[in-house]
């Protein structure tokens, strides 16, 4: 009796330790936003950076469908709306990264924001996500 004890103890450990590929994916990468340049006058063009940089042991799956959905305050407007692989700054870039130019419309603060849609992998398992980042400029 103690020994079934025993072992169902150590087996609900041993399943409490398993690795959830869901949370282990949403660790494995940052994506980094941003502007060149941050600070702008109206009439002005920049170009916002989207990069997604996997951790170590893990990579943005390269055939996997690569998508990212645009969209901005009134005060800016941006050069696409949609992005994919075809869009990529170095295609054979371990991050993948994009630049998008844009043009500031109008005084204050504006913000980018993007959809972005991708798979991320390692050897064990490979998940989607989908996340939304917001990247402000400040439009003089």
């Amino acid at each position: 009796m103690r020994l079934a004890v025993a072992v169902a103890v150590t087996l609900f450990a041993l399943s409490a330790r398993a690795v959830d590929p869901g949370a282990e994916a949403a660790r494995s990468y940052t994506i980094e936003v941003g502007t060149e340049p941050a600070s702008m006058k109206v009439g002005a063009t920049g170009a916002l950076t989207l990069s997604i940089k996997p951790v170590a042991k893990t990579h943005v799956h390269p055939q996997a469908p690569l998508k990212i959905a645009l969209s901005a305050t009134p005060g800016l407007t941006l050069a696409k709306s949609a992005l994919g692989r075809k869009d990529l700054a170095d295609p054979r870039a371990e991050a993948p990264r994009f630049v998008v130019p844009f043009t500031a419309a109008a005084v204050g603060r504006q913000e980018a924001r993007a959809k972005v849609d991708f798979f991320i992998c390692s050897d064990q398992w490979c998940v989607k996500q989908v996340k939304d980042v917001v990247v402000a400029v400040d439009v003089k």
